[in-house]
């Protein structure tokens, strides 16, 4: 077995570079957040999650090639895409009805009509949605092995013409150079088109409390994580304007309240049955739920192109 992992840590360690820059200001001034422990034996102590001392970016301080990351996500690698999580999701969310409250689809359902661009819609719920109510969808996908219609695997298959909306719905994070990718599409877009981006928000304060433990820290499924400063960088150099720039949580409220509520019977059985760091657990994980309601470790922008 071990073997086998430093094998495998020999192979990871031929398609990973050092990153010598921040992704996107360019800035080589940054600041170590701690050893990045992925979920993969092959992947502990791979490398650090970095931090850029001008734009507070976070990413790791080593990424895979492009050639590398490309394959990965075509072959439904275990180290880019968790099988497990998505048949949970397909088991007990009802697309439907989350599509529908999307705050996407919420914020363009009464707008006129037009053409809708998609990077990365997985199993497109959120693209099916806008198509059931009269807007002209395409997908692109790198992951080839999703197989869904409206969906295209080289940009230049993309129908020519202006797309109203583009969106990167929890994408940008996985990619070792956001600029670059996002620059690619937004040539499709004109001014006062609107840009939608999801991803984590590293301005969060779960994010400042936890650096390389953060729960969105994921290698190499995650790469880089958005702060609001680096978020506007991003947006400005691709020739668009911040319109909305909103920090979310993803802890249900009833949910945290119930847990406060029962927190003190909870913590006297694991203190009564000398489970200390139970116990603790238990309040770290509390407090920081209710910091994450006041700044959530998700981030929502909508920009206009200029």
């Amino acid at each position: 077995m071990k073997k086998k992992v430093k094998k495998n840590i020999v192979n990871l360690s031929k398609n990973l570079f050092p990153v010598k820059k921040c992704p996107i200001c360019q800035n080589k001034k940054f600041s170590k957040q701690g050893r990045v422990n992925g979920v993969h034996l092959d992947l502990k102590n791979l490398c650090n999650l970095l931090k850029c001392k001008n734009c507070k970016h976070l990413f790791l301080s080593k990424m895979p090639n492009n050639a590398f990351l490309k394959k990965l996500h075509r072959d439904g690698s275990p180290y880019v895409f968790d099988h497990e999580f998505v048949e949970h999701v397909n088991k007990n969310f009802k697309f439907d009805n989350y599509t529908f409250n999307h705050w996407i689809y919420k914020k363009m359902k009464n707008e006129k009509k037009g053409s809708y661009l998609e990077v990365g819609p997985g199993k497109c719920a959120l693209l099916k949605t806008f198509k059931k109510n009269g807007w002209k969808c395409e997908g692109f996908e790198l992951a080839d092995w999703i197989k869904k219609d409206d969906l295209v695997f080289n940009i230049k298959k993309i129908k020519k013409g202006n797309k109203e909306i583009l969106v990167f719905n929890d994408v940008l994070e996985h990619t070792p150079d956001p600029l670059f990718l996002l620059k690619k599409f937004s040539k499709f877009q004109n001014t006062g088109d609107r840009l939608f981006l999801s991803y984590p928000n590293a301005s969060s304060f779960k994010a400042k409390i936890l650096k390389s433990n953060w729960s969105m820290v994921a290698p190499l499924a995650h790469l880089n994580f958005f702060s609001i400063e680096s978020t506007k960088i991003l947006l400005q150099k691709n020739g668009y304007y911040p319109l909305v720039i909103r920090e979310t949580s993803t802890v249900v409220f009833k949910k945290l309240l119930r847990n406060i509520l029962r927190l003190p019977l909870t913590i006297t059985v694991d203190l009564l049955n000398l489970r200390f760091i139970n116990a603790l657990n238990r309040i770290n994980e509390t407090f920081i739920n209710i910091l994450d309601l006041i700044k959530g470790d998700q981030m929502q922008v909508i920009g206009v192109k200029k």
